[in-house]
């Protein structure tokens, strides 16, 4: 009963010893599966708050969380990495136009914004969107560090192609989020 209680608990972890700790930024194609790409560095620190900014008479919102060994999937392997989620609000005249504020991104990845890949020494990080309706309005944002309680946004549409099929006609694809180059967000 004892070597069962041994080989039980050796197996318990020699499993856990298998998923290697990597830097937030290696690569996942070479990397073991299950492996954790860790935020070692706290270079997504920075990033984390509430952050305001106006454009075209629109007030912007986001609120960006780090999310710690948040699972994903990439050439047929598990990972885990920590990384950033992005909920914002867009209001105009002080009505909202959109919001994920309250968004449980867990079934339903539309106007979802998230990352982990850093850039420039965590200077800089790139961030995906998924789009609303039909994807339409997916791409990237880049986020820019500008001194300590100022960033800048980027953010890059990439092409959608609707039909009327999948995408009926009576769906909302405005993209509210703005399209623009070195948008000041401030925190708060």
């Amino acid at each position: 009963m004892k070597q069962i209680f041994y080989i039980l608990i050796l197996f318990i972890f020699s499993c856990k010893a298998q998923q290697q700790v990597l830097p937030l930024n290696n690569s996942a194609f070479s990397s073991p599966n299950n492996s954790y790409f860790k935020d070692s560095n706290n270079e997504l620190d920075y990033y984390v708050g509430i952050w305001t900014s106006n454009y075209e008479n629109k007030e912007i919102k986001l609120v960006i969380v780090k999310e710690i060994k948040k699972p994903f999937e990439m050439w047929k392997k598990n990972f885990y990495t920590d990384g950033l989620r992005v909920r914002y609000e867009i209001k105009k005249n002080g009505i909202v136009s959109e919001s994920t504020l309250n968004k449980d991104f867990t079934n339903d990845i539309k106007l979802s914004i998230d990352g982990s890949k850093t850039q420039d020494n965590g200077n800089r990080i790139t961030l995906v969107f998924a789009g609303g309706n039909c994807s339409v309005g997916i791409g990237t944002i880049v986020l820019k560090k500008n001194d300590v309680n100022q960033l800048s946004w980027g953010y890059y549409p990439g092409t959608a192609t609707m039909n009327d099929i999948s995408c009926p006609p009576n769906l909302d694809y405005t993209v509210y989020l703005p399209e623009t180059e070195n948008l000041v967000f401030t925190k708060q």
